[in-house]
């Protein structure tokens, strides 16, 4: 599965498994492709979006590009210089994305990168139980 051919797109689905709920949770979401099999996500206002909470506590992940479902690891980004990367990667692509800047609302941004392994999967199937 080649990611750069999906750059352009302007949102995925990505489907996390609930913390709490063990259930599969879905959001749409902008991302940047990072290369041929990994991609970035990101929420500006921190830690707080259930999304990212949910993978920190089960990696395992389903990104929906349009074509269908893929099975993913997701792995939150520690390191600062790498999380402002990628924001300035999805300003880059996404114009709105300044107005959060300029408004100061990614003082404390989060980001993940997710690694596609390739295989199709069933909507919320694969999303692994935690």
């Amino acid at each position: 599965m080649d990611l750069t051919a999906y750059a352009r797109r302007s949102t995925l689905r990505l489907t996390t498994r609930g913390r709490r709920s063990g259930r599969p949770h879905a959001v749409t979401i902008w991302f940047v492709v990072a290369d041929q099999r990994r991609l970035y996500v990101q929420h500006a206002r921190g830690p707080t979006a259930d999304w990212f909470k949910n993978l920190r506590k089960n990696p395992a992940v389903q990104v929906d590009l349009g074509d269908g479902p893929l099975s993913g690891t997701a792995r939150e980004i520690a390191d600062p210089a790498v999380v402002a990367s990628v924001l300035q990667q999805v300003r880059r692509k996404y114009w709105f994305a300044w107005i959060f800047q300029v408004l100061g609302m990614t003082r404390q941004a989060v980001a993940a990168e997710i690694e596609i392994d390739g295989r199709s999967a069933t909507a919320g199937a694969d999303v692994a139980e935690p």
